[in-house]
């Protein structure tokens, strides 16, 4: 994203919690409303046009919104993801244990699993990158 673009994300969300008590009861109510509707419990992990749907429900410019159906991938990591997530950990992570490895893919991924076989593709992918990311 561009300056211009997370300025104008960061206005959004900014009138988002300025006019959320419009529509919504209180937080949790708002929270659960849009992961009814675009699969996230924070304004954060929205991009700007679902922002902007928000932001004219809020201000009951809309009646209501759709439910997105974001075609993700829903098929399992690969033995290819599986194999490099697991190089990269024991190269860059000071615990390599199954279970810290398990404990950062939950934590990066936001997708609570017993095992590593049983994360999604794209989160494997965002997996892979953050663990990149790490310092040796």
């Amino acid at each position: 994203m561009t300056d211009a673009q997370i300025a104008y994300k960061k206005k959004l969300i900014q009138g988002i919690q300025i006019s959320k008590k419009n529509v919504f009861y209180d937080d949790e109510d708002r929270k659960e409303f849009m992961f009814s509707r675009f699969g996230v419990r924070s304004t954060t992990k929205l991009g700007i046009d679902e922002l902007k749907l928000l932001l004219d429900f809020c201000n009951k410019k809309i009646k209501d919104i759709p439910m997105l159906n974001k075609n993700q991938d829903k098929s399992l990591i690969t033995q290819a993801q599986l194999e490099k997530i697991r190089t990269v950990w024991n190269i860059k992570a000071r615990d390599k244990s199954e279970d810290a490895l398990l404990i950062f893919v939950r934590r990066v991924s936001n997708y609570d699993i017993k095992r590593l076989q049983d994360l999604l593709k794209g989160k494997a992918t965002k997996v892979i990158l953050a663990l990149e990311k790490l310092k040796a």
